[in-house]
């Protein structure tokens, strides 16, 4: 077994952080973006909220004021709130884990408003049948074949606080997983193997620019919806594009 598991992980708190901001330098203010009827929070928060999984769902955000527009928003859909500093990430999501007394923590991009439940399952599913320290279905990693956009990354409180105290390299505390991939002969790390339908790592869902809203807008407007499978979104891109 992984050096930072336990033995029954499922009988402790399931957090789900999501990582969100206001200052996108490519697409500023992209989180309050409208893809279709909603937000991408919106998109991002109500798709979370539908993974029964976990005991509570976290927006993680910035301090600063620029960030209290979507704050103002995720109060209205039913979750927690937690706020951080902007440049150090790292230290935001591992002081929200800390907070709210996590044994698991599931970290979400807020970039992936298709971010699919059964996904998310999949991915807590697969982390307690294995013996990985850290396992992933965001993207193509490790070989999993998995399209960008659909999953997460998922590891205990207790290796997330290890690396929030042992590493203060700008890259590590800005993208929060980093110091993981830098040193994987260290960790037990696992990508999870992508089911036929999602095996498309050529494929990205994900917003970075307006250009990627353009896209998934279109989408959108052909019928995906709040409630739409990340298989099925496939299946209308592969139609459309």
């Amino acid at each position: 077994m992984g050096r930072y598991r336990k033995e029954k992980i499922n009988s402790g708190i399931t957090v789900a952080l999501i990582q969100a901001r206001m200052g996108s330098t490519r697409l500023p203010g992209k989180m309050l973006r409208m893809l279709g009827p909603h937000t991408l929070i919106e998109w991002v928060v109500e798709r979370v909220k539908q993974c029964k999984v976990f005991d509570r769902v976290i927006l993680a955000t910035s301090d600063r004021k620029s960030d209290d527009p979507l704050v103002e928003i995720v109060k209205s859909m039913g979750i927690d709130i937690f706020r951080g500093s902007e440049s150090d990430v790292l230290g935001r999501l591992a002081h929200a884990a800390r907070k709210h007394k996590a044994e698991t923590v599931v970290r979400i991009c807020a970039d992936n408003p298709f971010v699919d439940p059964g996904e998310l399952k999949r991915l807590f599913d697969t982390y307690v049948s294995t013996t990985s320290d850290y396992a992933c279905n965001h993207q193509d990693r490790l070989k999993s074949k998995y399209a960008d956009g659909f999953g997460a990354e998922i590891l205990s409180n207790k290796l997330l606080q290890e690396i929030s105290k042992c590493t203060s390299e700008v890259s590590h505390r800005e993208h929060v997983t980093l110091y993981l991939w830098d040193n994987k002969k260290k960790y037990k790390l696992y990508g999870v193997e992508a089911p036929n339908q999602l095996a498309f790592p050529n494929l990205k869902f994900d917003i970075d620019t307006k250009r990627d809203l353009v896209k998934l807008t279109h989408l959108v407007e052909r019928g995906v919806n709040i409630k739409t499978s990340a298989k099925n979104i496939i299946k209308l891109y592969h139609k459309l594009f």
